[in-house]
């Protein structure tokens, strides 16, 4: 196992502020906060893919940065908020390409799951924003496949909703909760507070480099923590003993 994933005292360039946060168990961690909080990079510091100034992050008893990055990637991906792909590949191509350690064979889950069957000959190039973001969430999950089959793996999605309609949110999210019940860690950003809500086992809030919360989704997702969090008053609605969040007014009034 992965767990604890243990991020201990870390800054970062001015974008990430002496952070703390130990993830005891397997789930869904969604980070919230407004654009420049330091989701991103908090992200990236948590994958192993950027070094911070001070601090330590450690998986289990793994020191991700005393570790090859060749030796991590077997156990976590990641989803960049941006994609760049200079080669005129279908997404099949794309698929394999990114993933040449794999067999050509695609899981059929994977396929059914992001709904990618129309996909697999379509260019890259021809492809909406969405259809490109769940091919490239396909690629990331192909990477661990088998840790994410045995329970093991470590899941970093940095916006992996942008672009993607409600349909395939909702399939897209479930599914991760699936996975998330069988031993993997999905850490993720997103900016919609309800998907969180509804699917996020623990939440972070960040503001300008910080953490202002950090714990189950249930405490943290408060009408105050909203509001330090975006400058923004919301209002908390109640339907079936589900809450929804609705925002009503910015803190400067427009």
């Amino acid at each position: 196992m992965n767990l604890p994933v243990k991020l201990e005292n870390i800054s970062l360039e001015q974008r990430l502020d002496n952070i703390s946060v130990t993830i005891t168990q397997p789930g869904i961690t969604c980070l919230l906060g407004a654009n420049g909080a330091g989701k991103s990079s908090l992200l990236l510091v948590l994958a192993g893919l950027i070094e911070p100034e001070q601090g330590k992050v450690h998986w289990g008893q793994t020191d991700v940065y005393a570790t090859p990055l060749a030796v991590l990637s077997g156990h976590r991906c990641f989803v960049a908020q941006q994609h760049s792909i200079q080669f005129e590949l279908t997404g099949r191509e794309c698929l394999q390409f990114l993933s040449p350690c794999l067999s050509s064979d695609i899981p059929g889950e994977l396929i059914r799951k992001l709904d990618i069957a129309d996909l697999l000959d379509k260019p890259v190039s021809r492809m909406s924003g969405g259809e490109l973001q769940r091919i490239m969430i396909s690629r990331a999950l192909l990477q661990v496949w088998p840790a994410i089959k045995s329970g093991n793996a470590i899941i970093v999605l940095d916006e992996p909703l942008q672009g993607v309609d409600i349909r395939h949110q909702t399939v897209l999210m479930q599914w991760l909760s699936a996975l998330a019940k069988v031993g993997n860690q999905i850490i993720m950003s997103c900016h919609d507070i309800n998907i969180a809500n509804t699917f996020a086992d623990t939440v972070l809030l960040a503001k300008a480099g910080q953490m202002l919360a950090y714990g189950p989704t249930r405490d943290v997702l408060t009408l105050s923590n909203l509001w330090l969090t975006f400058d923004c008053q919301f209002e908390c609605l109640f339907k079936d003993e589900q809450r929804h969040f609705i925002p009503v007014r910015h803190a400067t009034g427009f």
